[in-house]
């Protein structure tokens, strides 16, 4: 249990360490055996070759698992490499190697070289084949953005550890291409917590460990945390106070152009608006235009229908005359008109005699 303790409690090593205790012998020596390697090089010969195959949670397993039984160095960079390539999936407490090295008899003691709680070089190993395959991709943006805050937040776990030295906290930081972090709130943080636990840094140390930190990336909040941030060097606060600075005036700035901007759109939209008006007013205009026009030339047709339509009708009458006299009913009726006169005029003859007549006597 004090081995345990001396581990810290962190989740994402809790697991390898129950692992690692529970291997050790009475004489507290582990026994990484032949059939434990077997196993671990078993398994990461069937691993299929493809990138999403395997989650990277699965793959960080496999690699603790193949430093513990101390598997061979040719397996570690394998699954390194794996690792790397599915990296921006992977969390921080997985990327959280406890840092063991093989001493004398198998024993597993802390490195001699540090006294580290995290295998840090693992982690830059894994962090250098992501950048090698994102590049090998030509993936310019996405994977590294998601990376630089995995990077940010594991270096914040990491900075707790007294033991870290600063080189390797500083090589991991510079890790990551300048464009890769669009923002340093989270690189800040972790150098705060470094800064925080080691206080024991000379003026040189925290000088060149903060210039790792681009004060024109932090936040309005982070600058002001950091212009009153004590444990920085005075350079790093005044760099800070006249990033924060700049900020400020480019919001104050930002505010009156939107404003401006506004302000402009509303006459814009005024301006506008009334320009529609006098376009639909004239396109009235025309469409009343067009339709008298279209209102005349409808009574002239219908004019001239009405002129067609009394012509043919006269046409037609005085052609068919001269058939009707052709034909024998008209004769007919011009016999019996004859007739009726020829008998009309004896009794007309008669009647003018008798009246005659009757004046003389």
């Amino acid at each position: 249990e004090s081995g345990r303790e001396g581990m810290g409690s962190n989740d994402g090593s809790n697991e390898l360490q129950w692992n690692i205790m529970s291997g050790r012998s009475q004489g507290g020596v582990i026994g990484p055996t032949k059939e434990q390697r077997m196993i671990v090089e078993n398994l990461v010969s069937i691993l299929p070759p493809q990138k999403e195959a395997v989650s990277s949670k699965f793959l960080l397993k496999l690699l603790k698992m193949a430093i513990v039984y101390f598997a061979s160095p040719a397996l570690v960079s394998e699954l390194e490499k794996r690792v790397g390539m599915v990296l921006d999936t992977a969390d921080v407490g997985d990327l959280l190697i406890p840092n063991y090295a093989a001493g004398d008899q198998g024993k597993l003691v802390n490195s001699s070289e540090e006294n580290s709680m995290y295998n840090i070089d693992v982690v830059q190993r894994i962090l250098e084949y992501f950048l090698l395959y994102e590049q090998k991709q030509q993936q310019q943006q996405p994977g590294p953005l998601t990376i630089s805050k995995l990077l940010d937040n594991y270096l914040a776990e990491i900075a707790r550890d007294p033991n870290l030295p600063v080189t390797k906290f500083q090589f991991l930081a510079q890790s990551l291409p300048e464009n890769a972090r669009t923002c340093d709130d989270g690189l800040y943080r972790a150098i705060d917590i470094y800064l925080k636990a080691h206080p024991s840094l000379t003026d040189h140390e925290r000088r060149r460990l903060c210039k790792v930190m681009n004060s024109a990336k932090l936040s309005l909040d982070a600058c002001e945390h950091a212009a009153q941030n004590e444990r920085l060097p005075l350079r790093t606060m005044i760099q800070v106070l006249f990033s924060e600075q700049v900020k400020i005036r480019a919001t104050i700035q930002g505010k009156c152009q939107i404003e401006t901007a506004d302000n402009s759109d509303q006459e814009s939209s005024g301006s506008s608006t009334n320009k529609e008006v006098k376009m639909l007013k004239i396109e009235l205009e025309k469409v009343k235009m067009q339709i008298a026009e279209l209102q005349r030339d409808y009574s002239v047709l219908q004019q001239e229908y009405q002129k067609q339509t009394t012509k043919r009708n006269s046409l037609g009458w005085t052609r068919g005359w001269p058939n009707i006299r052709k034909s024998g009913l008209f004769n007919l009726i011009i016999d019996r008109e004859e007739t009726d006169e020829s008998e009309n005029r004896p009794k007309q003859s008669r009647r003018n005699r008798f009246h005659r007549r009757q004046s003389i006597s």
